[in-house]
């Protein structure tokens, strides 16, 4: 008796161990034990400032992907105006959201895609975001979303934007897509034109 018994916890724990078969609900880490959740935001929550004024700390990225070799790549440098948690310069520092501040939105960014575009620091970072979408490069397209965002492409360096219609910044990358990835964006927005326009007809 005791052996069924055994016999049959054992096939118990082996039927539960196999039920988890790493599917979607299974939480898988990124070699370094942190899970997908907390890879959103950055390492560190912003301190909190004594003065508005005060200039957030530099942030380097962990594991940015590897730099570019050729200047080509490089984004042009806007110029160099007062940094804080919140304005870059005259215009927001980048755009928030119900669960991340616009410093932790643009930290994530800068950690994620700054070396895409050879920032070497978050403050330049910052300076190209800003000089390319405020005064975008010569040659580069752009499309008026209804929301009014504005999206950026230059098809010389293969970089794409996004600012809110307040001048923050939501986004800037080189999508591995190339130019294929701005004509889906274009395309996808002539197709919300026109539901928005049928919906009125």
């Amino acid at each position: 008796m005791r052996i069924a018994q055994r016999l049959l916890a054992a096939v118990g724990l082996l039927l539960l161990l196999t039920a988890c078969d790493a599917g979607p609900s299974a939480v898988l880490t990124d070699g370094k034990g942190e899970a997908p959740a907390q890879q959103v935001a950055p390492a560190e929550a912003p301190a909190p400032r004594a003065t508005p004024s005060e200039a957030p700390p530099p942030v380097e990225a962990e594991a940015p992907a590897p730099r570019e070799n050729s200047d080509a790549i490089r984004l042009p440098i806007g110029p160099k105006v007062e940094i804080t948690s919140t304005r870059y310069g005259d215009w927001p520092l980048w755009s928030s959201n119900r669960k991340y501040s616009a410093y932790e939105n643009a930290t994530y960014h800068y950690e994620k895609h700054g070396a895409e575009v050879g920032a070497r620091s978050y403050e330049e970072w910052l300076g190209m975001v800003h000089g390319f979408i405020h005064a975008p490069p010569k040659g580069v397209e752009t499309l008026a979303r209804n929301n009014g965002d504005t999206l950026f492409y230059d098809s010389r360096r293969n970089v794409f934007a996004v600012m809110t219609k307040k001048g923050a910044p939501r986004t800037l990358f080189r999508p591995y897509e190339g130019a294929a990835y701005w004509q889906k964006q274009k395309q996808i927005e002539a197709e919300r034109r026109t539901i928005t326009r049928d919906s009125f007809d």
